[in-house]
């Protein structure tokens, strides 16, 4: 088993097509409707920044992630703000993986710290 950690690039139609199918898997767990605007709006986001997770190239998870930024410290933050992974991949270490790969992500380009959370 093989898992990989893919930065998702917006401008990605293939990005977008797998993102949509593993957020339609997240929202039914809420009983929320889809509604298709989201994933537009939410590519067309110039702070955010997306993880997509595969397991031997099936897509397994995602995190939505928001930059923002420390105004005391003068540096990047990054905030995770929806994490899933796939039921059909839960306990094969998908989530680890994935937070492992945001916090090598944010370490290569010299993000202050990596927040959780919306803020609701």
């Amino acid at each position: 088993m093989d898992i990989l950690v893919k930065h998702i690039e917006p401008g990605n139609r293939e990005h977008k097509n797998l993102f949509e199918s593993l957020f339609r898997e997240y929202l039914s767990s809420f009983s929320v409707a889809f509604e298709p605007a989201v994933i537009e709006q939410l590519f067309a986001l110039p702070y955010f920044h997306g993880f997509m997770s595969f397991i031997d190239s099936k897509p397994a998870g995602f995190a939505v992630c928001f930059e923002s930024f420390s105004t005391y410290r003068m540096q990047r933050v990054m905030n995770i703000h929806d994490f899933m992974v796939s039921n059909r991949c839960r306990g094969q270490v998908v989530g680890k993986t994935q937070l492992h790969a945001i916090e090598q992500y944010c370490r290569d380009n010299h993000y202050l710290k990596i927040t959780t959370g919306s803020g609701r």
